[in-house]
């Protein structure tokens, strides 16, 4: 590329050259030495170390197995006592017991496991079968020494392990003799170690049998799998059960399935190589004083313009204004020239983004949605603040794998969503839509909408995945209470039909004149239509009794009848709003025909009372009429007191009438659901 006229090319050696020559010089040589200076000193250190935990590990193997050479002999000693071959066990008993010392103790069984002598009780007290079957079978399937694995004694009632040879009769398994130890006889073997050192002993299901330190407390535990994976025959480097690192080995006893571990310190190499790392670190410092006094030469001239491009480059990381003059190191020439354009390019830019980042933020905040990218080949969901809020998450969960968000599905819907957004991933369409919903942490179910665009390379594989995730719960809900609105209506529907007609063929049986049925019908029909409105303002949910009650009586009481309704507050469901009406209606036409609203110093009371019952709220309705014309029987019965016992049965109530010469009485029992507490 050449400059244009009026131009003046950026004059200097280019920065490369100046710090090639430095390295070349300095740096490299430096390095090299000292690495392998440093690596074979740390070599030599371990290698000291891992010699002498092989040297130490094997003593404690042969010690252990001198050991449990000592107890065969005892035993096979024992094997051949006459009293023993004459099955004379009171007698082997006392021998038996005389042979040993200690915390030790004797115990033969036949092949079958039944114990016959045990000398850690009086003779004829053993327990009937032996406490350790693992030995028995082994023994049945192979006749030889067993050294046992920990177990609980049924007589110690502790920890212990058995060292057992066969004892033979004609070539087959007779009688099984053996040892009974408690760790702690291992314990003393290990407490020649040196200090500082740790060594343990385990069985071959990773109970820990002895350890040189804390030896009660690790006794009968598991050694964990991670550390008996990790001991092997080459020492290494492990955590131990003290969580204490460790260079340590393990080895099996040749005369049982045992394993044997001893482990030395790490923090005592560490501390090793960390001398030497002061030692050579301090070397590189003197060589690095004599390096900076040759880079002051060679570095003067590169420093000076690169300081003045990184001052350009932090104000312009600050948003602030900079000034820097041209040198004569052309790459900082160059990178000061890219700074003044990325400077404009940057005012633009940022501008125009936090005008977009604002038109975004709002309109997901309005909208419910937040958006979110998914990196398939990596793995990670990088989530948007309002995707975070939507999913009642914190900021941890800004960034997750896939099954970390099919976490946030709700149970019932994961195992679909998953199936579906693979099957997406593996397909070869662009766009997708899902709803489904989640479940927040603090257990709330929403419902949302996950549409996006799926990014593909020219094999079709996915590589990335935009989308947003929408809260349509308000939507699903009012998609939900139409369609319960729907059915509702439907049957709300069906029963009015039915109460029409019924109410059609009643008044007609009572009243065949077309006159009278007439009027008759029409007045009923109003009250029916009257509930309806009740139960229409109340969204078909049920309506208050008082206000049941005072839309039966509108007419009397805005004529300004005496007329008393009192009780408690009590929510009557839609079902029996309308019975309720209707019969309230019947007991109004007749007080205004018959009874104490037909005259004017009439007085009717209502009342009620609510009591809760296991059903729901029992409800007992009283209706009072005084001070009108004296009350004669009916000769038959009418219409409303047919209609009384049917919305009696209706609803599941009771009523008496009773035609007391003063007044009609009335007492309606009958029980509603205990109404719900809507948050």
């Amino acid at each position: 590329m050449t400059a244009r006229a009026g131009e003046v090319k950026p004059a200097g050696w280019p920065a490369g050259v100046h710090l090639l020559v430095f390295a070349l010089l300095i740096a490299v040589p430096l390095i090299l030495v000292t690495g392998a200076l440093l690596l074979r000193a740390i070599q030599l250190e371990r290698g000291q170390v891992e010699g002498r935990v092989s040297q130490v590990l094997r003593g404690i193997v042969d010690e252990l197995d001198r050991d449990i050479d000592r107890q065969l002999a005892v035993l096979t000693t024992l094997a051949t006592s006459p009293t023993l071959i004459a099955a004379d066990w009171p007698a082997f008993y006392d021998q038996a017991k005389a042979s040993l010392g200690g915390r030790a103790y004797i115990v033969l069984v036949d092949r079958d496991g039944r114990q016959l002598v045990n000398t850690y009780v009086p003779y004829g007290q053993a327990p009937a079968m032996t406490g350790d079957p693992e030995t028995v079978e082994r023994m049945r399937a192979a006749s030889g020494p067993v050294v046992s694995d920990l177990f609980v004694s049924l007589v110690t009632k502790q920890p212990v392990y058995n060292i057992s040879i066969p004892v033979l009769r004609d070539g087959a398994l007779r009688y099984i003799l053996s040892i009974g130890l408690t760790p702690r006889d291992l314990n003393e073997l290990l407490q020649n170690i040196e200090p500082g050192w740790t060594a343990m002993i385990w069985d071959a299901k990773g109970r820990i049998l002895a350890r040189s330190r804390d030896h009660s407390r690790f006794v009968g535990t598991m050694v964990p799998a991670h550390l008996r994976e990790a001991l092997q025959s080459k020492v290494q480097r492990a955590t131990d059960v003290d969580n204490v690192d460790v260079l340590a080995a393990a080895e099996t006893s040749g005369l049982s399935r045992w394993r044997i571990a001893v482990g030395f310190p790490a923090a005592v190499i560490d501390r090793q190589v960390n001398d030497s790392l002061l030692f050579w670190g301090g070397t590189i410092v003197l060589a690095a004083a004599i390096m900076l006094g040759l880079a002051f030469v060679f570095g003067r001239e590169i420093t000076r313009p690169l300081a003045g491009a990184t001052a350009a480059a932090r104000a312009l990381g600050r948003r602030q204004p900079f000034d820097v003059p041209d040198s004569r190191l052309r790459e900082a020439n160059a990178v000061t020239a890219a700074l003044r354009k990325a400077a404009g390019d940057l005012d633009e830019s940022s501008a125009a983004l936090r005008d977009s980042e604002a038109r975004l933020r709002t309109a997901a905040e309005a909208a419910r949605f937040g958006p979110h990218e998914y990196d398939v080949a990596a793995d990670v969901t990088i989530r948007s603040p309002q995707m975070r809020r939507l999913l009642g998450a914190d900021d941890a969960a800004q960034k997750g794998s896939f099954e970390s968000g099919i976490a946030f599905v709700h149970p019932d819907d994961q195992a679909a969503v998953r199936q579906r957004k693979q099957q997406i991933l593996a397909g070869t369409q662009a766009d997708y839509e899902l709803e489904y919903r989640i479940q927040r942490p603090d257990g709330a179910v929403r419902w949302v909408m996950d549409r996006g665009q799926v990014s593909r390379d020219s094999d079709l594989r996915a590589r990335r995945v935009l989308g947003v995730l929408v809260d349509i719960s308000q939507m699903k809900a009012a998609e939900q209470r139409q369609r319960l609105l729907f059915d509702e209506l439907n049957h709300r529907v069906k029963n009015t039909l039915a109460i029409v007609q019924s109410l059609a063929q009643q008044t007609l049986r009572v009243n065949p004149d077309p006159l009278v049925f007439a009027d008759a019908f029409g007045d009923r029909l109003a009250a029916l239509a009257r509930a309806h409105d009740l139960l229409v303002q109340e969204a078909w949910q049920g309506t208050p009794l008082r206000e049941i009650i005072a839309t039966a009586l509108a007419p009397f009481i805005s004529q300004g009848r005496s007329i008393d309704i009192s009780g408690a507050a009590i929510t009557v469901p839609a079902g029996v709003t309308i019975t309720l009406s209707l019969m309230l209606h019947e007991l109004a036409s007749n007080a205004a025909k018959f009874g104490a609203l037909s005259v004017a110093d009439g007085r009717l009371l209502i009342s009620w009372t609510v009591a809760s019952v296991a059903a729901g709220e029992a409800i007992e309705l009283a209706w009072v009429e005084r001070n009108g014309p004296a009350v004669v029987p009916p000769v038959r019965k009418g219409f409303g007191a047919r209609l009384f016992a049917a919305g009696s049965l209706q609803i599941d109530g009771r009523h008496e009438l009773d035609y007391a010469p003063e007044g009609l009485r009335c007492r309606l029992s009958f029980a509603v659901p205990r109404p719900e507490v809507r948050a």
